[in-house]
């Protein structure tokens, strides 16, 4: 029955009031069981009207504002969907009723209402000039984790692996801006953290495979446990913050990313036996050095855990002389033991000494390894083998470190903690990006000097190209991606050249000919060519 008012007043108004009053109850009980049927059991919605329900439904059943509705479908990956008999014209956005029903149960939401009642009561405490209240207040303020989220969207790691492209970009763009009233500087520090482990595990495992520059950043490709991954990394400029940019729907994504480029970092750390997170040495830091500075040491394993059997007997006592004692370990649980060990060690770090096996056994698994391996990887990861790379200050140092360590190289750079000083005999090369003079080239005849392209194209080309093409003040050649096969479109003469030269590699001697005179052909046919557009130009000058 209607909840019972206050009693009218007598006369007409008592009799008006009375009769607004019967007519709420009617359309209130009305309105109750619209939606069910005879037996009173709610009716089930059918169609697109029981499949999708708007935003604004989405919300109000949820009861989060629109700025919590839009981050947790962020982190929870649920995205619009569109019915296929919408209106149109109408600007309304559906989502799938089972996905709303499905985030009416995430654990966040309950994290999402502390801090809203966290906020209120800061701005309580401010508003009433109480600080010491609001500061103990801001100790307790609510944190949540993401990390049922990760598992829950990527159930294995190969999963995480292939998701990872997007979470690279994001993470690295955040690395590059400058902290903001947008872009907390935290923010900024922990991307910065996460590149910076990231790239230590590509040098470590030498996984770079192709690079390319272009205008809007550094595009790499990798390859890691199998997963071809790609990411780009702006370059080095000072940006500033632009109003037309949705800052809250970028770093809601960004707080997704960090969370899975965590637990990838982690992963691919111990599945190398090393230790995560990696420890940073100050002094190169200090002194510029971005992976240089990072200290990769094995990961120090827990006791491990000795089965019962292998347990020392307890002392036997006079009453119970017939107790049953544990038996010694056996013979079969002391080698597989070994093998753990063995394996764990097999992943330590090469170079240290905790990575050296005793009897050659690394030396073996080294070679069992390239063994399986394609000739281009390898050839990849030798690629700079036995070179001195000094890079110099005007160049993309972060960048060119990331591909020569990548490729087996050594680097030395213009800072306190280098390695080797500028005119150390050991270097090889030079890299430098402003025009060099002669006197200085002279007084170092055994040092190659080049531009920062010929580290990119040696790495795409998967050899060391002459550096004369290369040298500082010429136009370099073409900077060519590597990501285009050139099956369609334009095929620039430097790729066709190439290409005819392996023909010609893998027929013998005969091809030598054939290929001079395929580009003799191509350079006679652009010749015409050009002929023809200076005669087509005489013509319209005379007209």
């Amino acid at each position: 029955s209607p909840r019972a008012g206050p009693e009218p007043t007598m006369g007409r108004a008592g009799d008006a009031a009375k009769a607004r009053t019967d007519r709420k109850a009617h359309i209130k009980q009305k309105t109750k069981f619209k939606n069910k049927n005879s037996i009173g059991v709610t009716k089930k919605k059918v169609g697109s009207a029981g499949r999708y329900c708007t935003r604004t439904q989405a919300v109000k059943k949820l009861q989060v504002t629109l700025k919590d509705f839009r981050r947790l479908c962020i982190l929870k990956g649920i995205y619009p969907r569109e019915p296929k008999k919408k209106f149109k014209g109408s600007n309304t956005t559906y989502y799938f009723a089972k996905d709303i029903a499905f985030l009416a149960h995430e654990p966040l939401l309950v994290k999402f209402r502390e801090q809203k009642a966290f906020l209120k009561k800061i701005r309580r405490a401010c508003g009433r000039h109480e600080k010491k209240i609001a500061k103990r207040l801001d100790a307790r303020r609510p944190v949540y984790k993401l990390d049922h989220l990760i598992r829950e969207r990527y159930p294995t790691f190969l999963d995480a692996l292939e998701d990872l492209d997007d979470a690279l970009c994001l993470v690295h763009l955040f690395a590059s801006l400058a902290s903001s009233k947008f872009v907390p500087p935290k923010r900024v520090q922990t991307c910065i953290r996460l590149t910076r482990e990231f790239q230590a595990y590509a040098v470590k495992t030498r996984s770079v495979r192709k690079v390319f520059v272009s205008i809007k950043g550094f595009y790499y490709q990798a390859e890691m446990q199998g997963v071809t991954l790609t990411w780009i990394v702006p370059h080095a400029f000072a940006q500033q913050p632009s109003m037309q940019v949705d800052y809250r729907v970028m770093l809601s994504f960004l707080e997704l990313y960090e969370a899975l480029l965590t637990f990838v970092n982690f992963k691919l750390y111990h599945s190398i036996g090393l230790a995560y997170p990696p420890q940073i040495d100050s002094q190169l830091d200090d002194s510029g050095a971005f992976l240089s500075a990072m200290l990769l040491k094995p990961r120090e394993l827990s006791q491990p855990q000795v089965p019962d059997a292998a347990l020392p007997p307890p002392a036997a006592s006079d009453d119970d002389d017939d107790a049953e004692k544990p038996l010694p370990p056996t013979r079969t649980q002391l080698q597989s033991l070994k093998k753990k060990l063995k394996l764990v060690d097999r992943a330590a770090d090469e170079e240290g000494p905790a990575g050296a096996q005793p009897g050659g056994q690394q030396e073996e698994v080294e070679a069992e390894l390239e063994s399986t391996t394609s000739p281009e990887v390898l050839a990849t990861r030798k690629l700079f083998a036995g070179c001195v790379v000094y890079l110099g200050r005007e160049t993309p140092v972060t960048s060119l470190e990331l591909v020569v360590l990548a490729c087996g190289g050594t680097i030395g750079w213009d800072g306190e903690a280098s390695p080797m000083a500028a005119s150390s005999d050991a270097i090889t090369h030079q890299v430098a990006d402003r025009p060099m003079i002669t006197e200085a080239q002279q007084a170092l005849p055994l040092r190659e000097f080049v531009q920062p392209q010929w580290i990119y194209d040696c790495l795409n080309a998967r050899e060391l190209l002459p550096t004369h093409p290369y040298r500082p003040g010429k136009a370099c050649p073409p900077h060519l991606s590597p990501f285009l096969d050139g099956a369609e479109g334009y095929t620039p003469k430097e790729r066709m050249a190439a290409a005819i030269g392996q023909l010609a590699e893998g027929d013998g001697g005969d091809g030598d000919g054939d290929g001079d005179e395929d580009m003799q052909e191509m350079e006679g046919e652009e010749g015409e060519e050009d002929e023809e557009d200076e005669e087509d130009e005489g013509e319209e000058d005379e007209e």
